[in-house]
């Protein structure tokens, strides 16, 4: 019987091809999108799960209150990892590592540059999982200069695993390291993404400011792995006793540790800092949500189009049940026929998920989705789930409208009595179906009108025109004024200030001495004319600075946080700077210091030649290509050890919108699914509709109707569904909206635009959908409508 079930229905998806291909896209498309969204989550939700201790390992991150409020760091002081070695009690293992991001070595005299270094001390690999491939695991962190290379550093640089031990290179051309060691490369869903690790004994060499220094916090973090028995307000209270023992009072006072889990580390680090980068948990909400909605749009679809050919088969449920049929047999017939559409659409689904994903890693760049649904457990676990569910709610209403027909007016291709009622349950499904597209179009309106907000912001350079140059690799010997001089022979170049691109914050104190904080940032004199800043008030910095009394510009907000009246008040004006007595020789204009904010922080730019670490360079338009190529002959003049590395500036400002580009992405192209999948139920409703009313359609066009005049029948009813849809979702979809930009310090308030051009955008794609379909009906000669049995 079941074979008897899935051949019938068979025949006749083959018999309506265009029924069946609408319905199965529709479907796939659904599909593909939940399964884009969850191998996104469950990649991101898998971060460093797979280390065996990982339930009992900890990260100890670092809070700090300063004048504009809590500062929260994922990095920490150097030393603690020892003090919390040797003084703290209750834990299994401790560990510290520092991280490079990315960092140039040196071999055979070729340059070369890659991503995350770390300095891990000997205790690493008693916390964190790693399959050891060659050499003396016990050894090779120990050692002074010695380096573990992944086996893909190995293949790349190093000519392969079997050449790579014992082999050297020189690190930013200050540490020659030895390979005594070879793991495997790890897994790309951990915050861990070494290419080497280095014996944390050679830090001290490497960055000499930073070992034992409890008044710096660089770019390492500690990690502990409790006992099983242990409670963690129990290491809370040790760890508090070692900010009272180690820190200075000052610091002390407005600093405590918090434990974070190493699971959490991931989706749950949205405050603090990450090796590399965080993915929050309402973020994989909000992609949670995009794919329920373009799910059950498609669903409903499902049952629109199914229900839209119930009549076309009236007669033959008046011949089944003729013949003896029961109504239990016709439904699982019906249910059969969503089901073989159903597993159609999944295996079609699948398909699209995989080029989706390919795409996905194009796009950004990298290669870490990875389509093995297949082969997950839960990914299967997720299609089967698919496949009954769909089947029994996309079919259960269709199986149940046509087997309920009576076979007496089933043979005459009369619906039964309840016509009208099942018309409104499809009227309501579109409402349901609009709801859901309009508020993914007006929630991608929302988010893309707040961060054009942002990005739109006036500024006094151009950030296309700004090439930033982010390490200089230190000033040993001049290379600062050497490249100074080999600039000025590069046509294009039209400014150009050396700098520190990565600001620090500090503290200082009005007038009143409250204390409070704001950016530090290290510029030469070029720096106001290389960024256009205005000047408000005084003079540049000039190039003879120093001493006891610092010289300074400031901006206009950190005027009015000393309690002056005007820019010009501010000028001769003293402060204390870090401890340091400074004087304001000039203002600027403020400008904005956060990517996704309104807010200005307090800045003071000081001329300190040995901080400053980066280079910005105003080019010209024209030309752009030469420039670059002048920019990096000049470099390799003043660094012949070292590789150029350049962005432009508004390259850097598009990155620090971070998971917001990747959410607008799937939110407009889930938007344009939604849309789609909803023109497809409207096409069915609009074919439902011409079919119950088409001795009317002939009626109507004997007695003089036009073919406008039968389009604008089925447009206006359309219509009046859209705007019902539309009046649910607009506040549905502001209240998600701000939802999801909640974690913004400001937010813009959606204008009553965003909501009209999301209504015009729906009316527009429904006049278009219905006005075919309908023109199709309009167009049927009147002569065969009024044929047709009643």
């Amino acid at each position: 019987m079941i074979r008897s079930f899935l051949l019938t229905a068979l025949r006749n998806l083959k018999k309506n091809r265009l029924y069946a291909a609408i319905n199965i896209g529709g479907l796939a498309i659904g599909i593909a999108c939940c399964l884009v969204i969850f191998v996104i989550v469950s990649y991101e939700t898998s971060f460093d799960d797979y280390h065996s201790k990982a339930s009992r390992i900890y990260r100890v991150n670092l809070n700090q209150q300063t004048g504009v409020g809590q500062q929260f760091n994922g990095c920490n002081y150097s030393p603690l990892t020892d003090a919390i070695r040797s003084e703290v009690t209750g834990l299994e293992q401790v560990t510290g590592v520092y991280c490079l991001q990315r960092y140039q070595f040196s071999k055979d005299n070729n340059l070369f540059e890659d991503q995350y270094a770390f300095f891990a001390d000997p205790h690493y690999f008693d916390v964190f999982d790693g399959t050891w491939l060659s050499g003396d695991k016990a050894t090779a962190l120990t050692l002074p200069n010695s380096v573990v290379v992944t086996d893909s550093f190995a293949r790349k640089f190093l000519g392969g695993s079997n050449k790579a031990l014992g082999t050297t290179f020189v690190l930013e051309n200050k540490l020659t390291l030895t390979v005594n060691g070879i793991v495997a490369t790890p897994p790309t869903n951990t915050d861990h993404r070494y290419s080497i690790l280095i014996s944390y004994s050679s830090l001290g060499n490497f960055m000499p400011d930073i070992v034992d220094n409890w008044e710096k916090v660089g770019a390492g973090a500690t990690y502990v792995v409790f006992n099983r028995d242990t409670r963690k307000d129990r290491i809370d209270a040790q760890l508090n006793q070692l900010i009272q023992k180690h820190l200075s009072k000052d610091i002390a006072d407005k600093t405590a540790f918090y434990l974070m889990a190493l699971n959490d580390n991931h989706d749950r680090n949205y405050d603090y800092t990450s090796f590399t980068y965080d993915f929050p948990v309402p973020v994989m909400i909000i992609l949670s949500i995009i794919a329920g909605l373009v799910a059950f749009i498609a669903c409903i679809n499902f049952v629109n189009l199914a229900t839209a050919q119930s009549l076309k088969r009236a007669k033959e449920v008046g011949v089944r049940k003729t013949m003896g049929s029961s109504r239990f047999q016709l439904v699982v017939q019906y249910l059969s026929e969503a089901f073989v559409i159903t597993g159609l659409a999944a295996v079609t689904g699948m398909i699209l998920s995989k080029f989706g994903i390919d795409a996905l890693n194009r796009i950004y760049g990298k290669n870490y989705l990875r389509f093995e649904v297949l082969v997950e457990p839960l990914s299967l676990l997720l299609i089967a789930g698919f496949l009954l569910v769909i089947t029994l709610l996309a079919g259960f209403y269709p199986a149940f409208v046509l087997s309920g027909y009576k076979p007496v007016l089933a043979l005459k291709s009369q619906n039964y009595k309840n016509s009208s009622n099942g018309l409104s349950i499809r009227r309501t499904l579109v409402i349901s179906q609009f709801i859901g597209a309009q508020i993914l179009i007006i929630v991608t309106m929302i988010m893309t009108n707040q961060v054009n907000a942002f990005k739109e912001r006036p500024m006094d350079y151009d950030p296309k025109s700004i090439v930033l140059i982010p390490a200089l690799h230190g000033n040993d010997t001049g290379q600062y004024e050497k490249l100074r001089h080999e600039l000025q022979n590069v046509p294009g170049i039209l400014n150009y200030s050396f700098g520190n691109v990565g600001n620090e914050m500090g503290e200082f104190f009005t007038r009143e001495q409250q204390k409070q904080s704001g950016i530090i940032s290290y510029a030469d004199t070029a720096y106001i004319h290389t960024f256009r800043m205005r000047l408000l008030a005084g003079k540049n910095l000039s190039y003879s600075t120093g001493g006891p009394n610092q010289q300074v510009l400031v901006n206009e907000s950190l005027v009015k946080s000393l309690g002056l009246a005007s820019p010009a008040a501010a000028i001769g004006m003293t402060y204390t700077l870090k401890g340091q007595l400074v004087t304001i020789v000039g203002v600027v204009k403020d400008s904005f210091t956060q990517p996704m904010s309104n807010r200005v922080d307090p800045i003071t730019i000081l001329n300190i030649p040995e901080k400053f670490s980066s280079l910005a360079l105003s080019i010209s338009k024209k030309d752009v290509s030469k420039t670059l190529g002048g920019i990096e002959k000049a470099w390799k003049n003043a660094y012949p050890t070292y590789l150029c590395k350049y962005q432009f500036m508004d390259d850097s400002i598009n990155q620090s919108y971070g998971e917001y580009n990747m959410i607008f992405s799937i939110l407009r192209l889930a938007s344009f699914l939604a849309i789609f999948i909803g023109c497809l139920g409207l096409y069915g409703l609009v074919s439902f509709m011409a079919i119950q009313r088409t001795k009317e359609i002939g009626i109507r066009k004997v007695f003089g109707a036009t073919v406008t005049s039968v389009v604008m029948i089925f447009t206006k009813e359309s219509v009046i569904l859209i705007v019902i849809a539309f009046l649910i979702a607009a506040p549905l979809a502001h209240f998600l909206g701000i939802a999801m930009l909640m974690e913004l310090p400001e937010r813009v308030t959606p204008g009553i635009g965003i909501f009209i051009t999301g209504l015009l955008v729906s009316l527009l794609v429904c006049m278009l959908t219905v006005g075919y379909r309908s023109y199709q009906a309009a167009i049927q000669n009147p002569v065969e409508s009024l044929r047709i049995e009643d």
